[in-house]
């Protein structure tokens, strides 16, 4: 019994439930497009789902750069140089002298001959000579009454016919050039400077001061031989102010009489050797600075630095012969002193191979004011259009070898005959010469430099 009232029971709760259901509002649902289909051919299959990659985007490549094309341009060969003009002082003239060393040219043709000019600034012309090709080269000097250095600027060589006396300058077969820039301070140096004393340029007045002080120090010893001290020591104080001028820092009145006494010129070999090295350096830096200045600046600014401690050793004895009791105490340090002034100015050949050259410890005043000179040198190139260079040698045909070895031969070779060079102031042009090994080579300096010999 309790169970039919309990399925009745479950029945009626079920009845009520549904009529709940039915009483809720359904939802309202918009009216959407429905996009037509076009009719598909029931024959053909339908194709198969492709996967449609995603693109990702991509940061743009880098790419090298474009290389530009480079044009090559090749370097055009330097000019040849045939050779030099230097000048020295004459026996009466600064720069009166000359001597033209060219090496390589061709002799000039038939019914003419080469001369030698100089030209300064305002295109005056001076007329060194005839001289001649031998073997392609040629050394020819000369002197004249006047500075040529101080004169002229430019060179050249011309081809004229030979007995016409015209006056006319001929083709130009040679031009010789010296910067212009550099010139100017090469004058300056041994020429003139118009600020110095008298004008003087650097290396001449370094020079007449010296002699100055080497004369006083002449006087220095004699007194030291009378036994006077006292007199011995103003000269002293004399040589030192003469070398340190009046703007060096020993020069005043050293013997302690009141007056600072100098017989110089005032600017001081000290100054006169520094103002050369300034002014040399200045010639060194000019532009379209040759090969010759550039050699020689370095030998006059070697031979300065030699000069210029020596001084500075010489002042040092004068002022231990100030500082001296006596003429026996003084006397060693007057003898070092007199050494000293003239190895300042002539130089010293401390390694002894009998030539004192502008390299340290040796060259001296001389030295750089020679080697002052040699940076004036003017340096020949070809004239534009000029064909001026002696032809080469032929050849020798080359000789087949033979196909068998022959064995060595156990003599000695014959020793090579000797050769002679001629030099202007230790230098020679060309200046690479080749000899065969044994050969005895024998210098012979045209500036009347110790003759000397060697093996090479």
């Amino acid at each position: 019994m309790f169970r039919k009232k309990l399925i009745f029971l479950f029945l009626m709760m079920l009845l009520a439930f549904t009529a709940c259901a039915d009483e809720a509002e359904e939802p309202e649902v918009a009216e959407t497009a429905v996009p037509q289909v076009a009719a598909v051919d029931p024959t053909i299959p339908p194709a198969e789902a492709t996967a449609v990659p995603t693109e990702v985007p991509q940061a743009n490549p880098t790419l090298p750069p474009t290389e530009t094309a480079v044009p090559v341009v090749e370097a055009s060969p330097a000019p040849q140089r045939f050779g030099i003009l230097r000048f020295r002082d004459s026996d009466t003239t600064p720069a009166g002298s000359f001597q033209l060393l060219l090496e390589g040219i061709a002799a000039p043709a038939a019914g003419t001959h080469y001369e030698l000019w100089l030209v300064d600034d305002s295109f005056n012309t001076l007329n060194l000579g005839i001289f001649d090709v031998v073997d392609g080269n040629v050394q020819y000097n000369g002197t004249v009454e006047q500075n040529l250095l101080a004169s002229y600027s430019g060179a050249f060589i011309s081809i004229e016919p030979d007995g016409v006396a015209d006056g006319e300058i001929g083709t130009i077969a040679f031009n010789g050039v010296v910067p212009a820039g550099s010139l100017l301070h090469i004058r300056h140096v041994v020429t003139a400077f118009a600020g110095n004393p008298d004008g003087n340029a650097f290396l001449i007045g370094a020079q007449t001061q010296i002699h100055h002080a080497m004369e006083h120090a002449g006087f220095l010893l004699d007194e030291l031989a009378n036994d006077n001290i006292r007199e011995a020591q103003r000269h002293a104080e004399h040589v030192v102010n003469i070398l340190d001028g009046e703007t060096g820092p020993n020069f005043g009145d050293l013997d302690g009489d009141t007056l600072a006494q100098n017989p110089g010129d005032g600017f001081g070999v000290r100054a006169y050797l520094e103002g050369a090295e300034e002014h040399t350096n200045l010639a060194l830096t000019a532009e379209g600075v040759t090969a010759e200045v550039e050699l020689h600046a370095g030998h006059v600014l070697i031979s300065s630095d030699n000069a210029l401690a020596r001084i500075d050793d010489a002042i040092g004895e004068a002022l231990r012969i100030i500082a001296s009791d006596s003429a026996a105490e003084a006397q060693p340090a007057a003898e070092e002193l007199m050494a000293l002034l003239a190895a300042a100015l002539n130089g010293v050949d401390t390694n002894g191979d009998g030539v004192i050259a502008p390299i340290p410890d040796e060259g001296g005043i001389l030295t750089a004011y020679v080697h002052g000179q040699n940076m004036a040198s003017f340096e020949f190139f070809a004239a534009d259009g000029a064909t001026v260079a002696a032809a080469p040698a032929e050849e020798a045909p080359a000789v087949e070898a033979a196909p068998t070895a022959e064995p060595a031969s156990t003599e000695a070779p014959a020793a090579a005959a000797p050769v002679v060079i001629e030099m202007a102031n230790f230098a020679f042009v060309p200046n690479e010469i080749t000899v065969e090994a044994g050969t005895a080579v024998t210098w012979v300096n045209q500036d009347n430099g110790p003759r000397h010999s060697a093996t090479a």
